[in-house]
Formats: C-alpha cells, structure tokens, sequence
C-alpha cells in the first residue's frame, strides 16, 4: 500500500468512528453537581450492532476504544456528537446545528449481491429544540425538529463527496438526573419520525435497470415518510469520573415509502450499545451548561 492508500485509510478509519460516536451521544459522562467543567478530557470504550442501513436484515458490530473531548462554551459546544454552533437559545428555545450519519456497506450485504457499495454517509443542518419546561429542569421534555442535508464520502479514487439528499425530523425527547438520583442512576427517551427526499431514498434503495436479477426488480424510489424510531438510554454514574452506560434502539419502517424496495429485508430493526466513559481531567472553570444530556 503506497503513502497515498495509507493516508486514504487512516482517513476512512476516522470518519468510521466519527458516525460511530453518533449512536452513543446519549451516553455522556455525568455528574451530580448543578454545574459544570467548562471543558474534560477523557477515554470513551463502545460497543454497537449497527444495522448495514434501515430496513437491512444484517448488521455489523463495533467495538472501539476512543478518547472524547467535551467543551461547554455559550456559543460553541464540542461533544462526543461532534462540534456545533448555538445560533440562539433561551429557556425554551435553542437553534443549533444537527448531526448524524451510517457507516458504508461494503460487498458483505446480501441484498446487495453485485451492486457497489454504499459510501460512509454523513448529515448535518440546522436543528431547532423546543422545551416545554424550561432547558435548565432536571427532567427535561423537548421536541427537536431537524433539517439535514446528507452527504456520501468514498476515498476508492481519493476523497470523493457527494451531495445525496435531505431528510427531516421530528423528535420528541425526554432526559431524567433527578427521579433515581439517590442511586445514581440517569435515562433517557426518545421517539421521532423522519421524511427522506426521492434521492436520498435512492441512495439505499433504488434498483436500477443495470442491476436487476432474478430476485431483485428494479425499483425508484419516492419522496416521503421514511419510518420511525423509539430509543432509550441508561447510564450509572459509577465515581465521579466513571459512568457506564446503555443504549438501545427500535427503528420501524412500515409504511415508509422506500419499504417496497427489494432492498428492504426486515421492517424493525434494534441498534443496541454500551458504553464505559472515564474523565481523566477537566477544567477548573465551571458552567451551567449541560449539553451532554441533549442526546
């Protein structure tokens, strides 16, 4: 492998944990205080099955030691579901950047058989959260409400990204410290829905007239509703500086557009994971925001 395939790999590799982290941004190191260091430092080891894409009856398991950096600033944050601005925000409302992503598919898919792979997929756009209670509650209700533009990254012929749709969402989320706070013990829930456009759809499930067998029809997708998810988290605060926590996840695509595809093997599937995080060191600045639990 020449210096240039190397640096290509190594680049792969991050991005893959990156979409990774994503699926653990519920899992965050906790405290009992009503404040905050400003920024920590720490080491972060995870475990996921991840579905190969929605609607996909096979799955991949990622286990994966990391260190994480969290920055609590008034206007920039950095957490374990990456960097992000805050436009603007009150006790009840705050706009922000969101985040998301799925790993790349390579030829092990069997619905797939002799179609190329799907590329590393990475979303963002902007995001506006409202809380019902005020954002400063230990339990905390808040619905979200997502735009975000999707993008593809391949580095087969060096990097390439390519723009492959929209998806919105609607989630309603609900975060808890205080009702099992005497045992140290922090959840979470988390229910939304999410409308894809006809390309991003296309990307995972379109078959084309090139790639049509004996058991997979061509197929085009359209724009519309793209399923729902429910999720939840636990996470028990161990010391001071250790938490392990849980994660799992229903996704259900009944009634979505795309779930005719031939593509479509399985209409739920489960994102379970775990997750030990370990503070090492954190600043003597304090702040009262706390936006890890905003998963």
């Amino acid at each position: 492998m020449n210096y240039k395939n190397k640096y290509l790999a190594i680049i792969r590799k991050i991005f893959l944990i990156q979409i990774i982290i994503l699926f653990f941004c519920g899992l965050s190191s906790a405290s009992e205080e009503q404040d905050y260091p400003l920024w920590e430092l720490g080491l972060f080891a995870g475990a996921a099955r991840i579905p190969h894409y929605r609607g996909s009856d096979e799955y991949n398991i990622y286990a994966l030691p990391l260190p994480y950096f969290i920055y609590r600033g008034e206007i920039v944050q950095a957490g374990r579901d990456g960097i992000k601005g805050i436009f603007y925000k009150n006790n009840y409302i705050e706009t922000n950047i969101s985040i998301s992503g799925n790993p790349p598919v390579d030829g092990d898919n069997d619905a797939r058989d002799d179609m190329p792979d799907l590329d590393a997929l990475f979303e963002f756009g902007p995001a506006v959260k409202w809380f019902f209670m005020g954002k400063d509650r230990q339990d905390n209700l808040y619905l979200e409400a997502s735009l975000r533009a999707a993008s593809s990254l391949g580095f087969d012929r060096g990097l390439d990204i390519k723009y492959q749709g929209l998806r919105q969402g609607v989630n309603l989320i609900y975060n808890n410290k205080e009702l099992f706070k005497n045992i140290k013990l922090i959840f979470g829930l988390n229910a939304g829905v999410d409308f894809t456009d006809s390309r991003l759809n296309g990307y995972f499930y379109d078959v084309g007239p090139g790639y049509v067998s004996h058991r997979r029809g061509y197929y085009d997708s359209d724009s519309g509703y793209a399923g729902f998810s429910v999720s939840g988290f636990l996470q028990k605060v161990l010391t001071k500086n250790l938490s392990l926590g849980g994660y799992l996840r229903l996704d259900n695509i009944k009634g979505a557009v795309f779930e005719n595809s031939p593509l479509v093997r399985d209409k739920n599937n489960i994102v379970v994971g775990c997750a030990l995080s370990w503070k090492i060191i954190e600043s003597k600045k304090r702040t009262v925001s706390d936006q890890d639990l905003n998963y």
